[in-house]
């Protein structure tokens, strides 16, 4: 029987679970907008950016998901949490190569340059410790333990209707804020947003019940546990489940980080075409994804991963293909919507599969899989192909020649998506026959 949620615990999950994404839909997509447009940086520093988010993401997450086990709570983490990834998030307002010029003015225009960069990752890897600390750590751990197997597929298609959500309204309302209050107004405006979700939070936020179980192991022996050989032949699903994420996230961050600079230059969208796009493919597929999740508490992640992978891989193929914006309405839906599924099916049996006695240690752990290794890879696989391609080129406002994305991204997300079967068939296949 399937376990009905309180009021309140549905009013956590969407009120933190798609402010959240906003938040990080920002730092995802509009940081490497604003870093390639308003910066001059590179997609090399876009894919040094990304990398390094990620690895302040990953260890803020196993370090802090084991201290909020050992203080037997999450509302602080999380409350608190958002609260400074906001004013983190509003704290970009003040970058700018102009600032850097007027603070450092023997600096030569490539050194001022060089500088900015410096000062956009880092504040980007801030920004990324305390989202990590909100979200990945805290949120995440509060959902599996506010959540059980008879209702996780259906809180996991709701929350995977967030990132979509939060990419068309970052992506659709970025390029109109952009040019009517500028990067710091935007910057200022979803900062807000964000330290605004964390007061509130404090007010209604109910700390989940399993938490109260608190961590007997020492810190070290903490931060090594979910390594342990002992541990992955003891939880063999977890792990078969994150290594299928794991490749997943890395064929989603071939594309991803690149996605509306190739919108906006290569395909030479508009800011209203492209934005109109995406808003498109986002309203189906979030649709999709909320059906998705219902469709597999009914008839189990077994009868679903084959149909979400192949959708997927489908449209990233067609992706490759199309130019005008109709047909990659299209293909884009097709896309998003494989996207949503196999994120559905995947993150809600990473749920399922989580050792309960550790849930915020693991949170660290499925990072690990699902931001680090990804976001380390799957990036550079874009450059590589961007910098061994015929690609076009693209003068910033600086005056500088700058190489755009190509096609070739969407095809090899697609192949590498399709190795997600190695794992998931072990997973599923196994489960059904057994």
């Amino acid at each position: 029987m399937k376990t009905r949620l309180s009021r309140s615990t549905w009013a956590t999950i969407i009120l933190f679970g798609f402010i959240g994404q906003i938040a990080w839909s920002v730092e995802n997509m509009e940081f490497n907008v604003f870093l390639f447009n308003e910066i001059g940086g590179s997609t090399h520093d876009i894919a040094d950016m990304v990398a390094w988010s990620a690895i302040i993401s990953t260890i803020t997450t196993l370090i802090m998901g084991i201290l909020s086990d050992k203080a037997g709570h999450r509302k602080r983490f999380l409350c608190w949490g958002y609260v400074i990834w906001g004013l983190m998030t509003i704290a970009f307002a003040a970058i700018s190569r102009e600032h850097t010029a007027a603070l450092w003015p023997s600096l030569s225009a490539a050194e001022v340059l060089s500088r900015t960069v410096f000062f956009v990752i880092l504040l980007d890897c801030i920004m990324s410790f305390f989202g990590s600390v909100a979200n990945d750590a805290s949120f995440n751990a509060w959902v599996t333990e506010s959540t059980d197997e008879t209702n996780r597929a259906s809180v996991e298609g709701v929350l995977n209707v967030f990132p979509m959500l939060a990419m068309l309204v970052v992506a659709g309302g970025s390029g109109i804020l952009t040019e009517t209050i500028g990067w710091p107004g935007f910057f200022l405006a979803v900062g807000g947003v964000v330290t605004l979700c964390g007061l509130l939070g404090l007010k209604f936020v109910k700390d989940s019940k399993t938490v109260s179980s608190k961590e007997s192991l020492s810190f070290l022996e903490s931060v090594c546990y979910g390594f342990r050989p002992s541990v992955i032949r003891k939880n063999p699903k977890f792990y078969l489940t994150l290594a299928a994420m794991c490749i997943f996230n890395i064929s989603v961050q071939v594309f991803m980080p690149y996605l509306l600079i190739y919108l906006q230059y290569t395909l030479g969208f508009d800011t209203i075409t492209y934005s109109m796009v995406m808003a498109i493919v986002i309203i189906l597929a979030s649709v999709m994804s909320v059906l998705i999740g219902k469709i597999t508490d009914q008839k189990g992640k077994d009868k679903v991963f084959r149909t979400a992978i192949f959708l997927y891989a489908g449209g990233l193929l067609l992706a490759s293909l199309m130019r005008e914006p109709v047909l990659f309405v299209i293909a884009g839906t097709i896309m998003m919507t494989g996207y949503a599924a196999v994120s559905v099916v995947f993150m809600s049996a990473v749920r399922d599969y989580t050792p309960i006695d550790h849930v915020g240690m693991f949170q660290g752990i499925r990072l690990l899989a699902y931001v680090l290794l990804p976001m380390l890879i799957g990036p550079y696989i874009g450059t590589f192909l961007i910098d061994h391609s015929d690609a076009g080129t693209y003068i910033n406002s600086y005056g500088e020649l700058v190489s755009l994305p190509v096609p070739a991204l969407f095809t090899a997300s697609a192949l590498i998506s399709l190795l997600i079967l190695i794992p998931a068939k072990k997973l599923f296949v196994q489960k059904s026959s057994s």
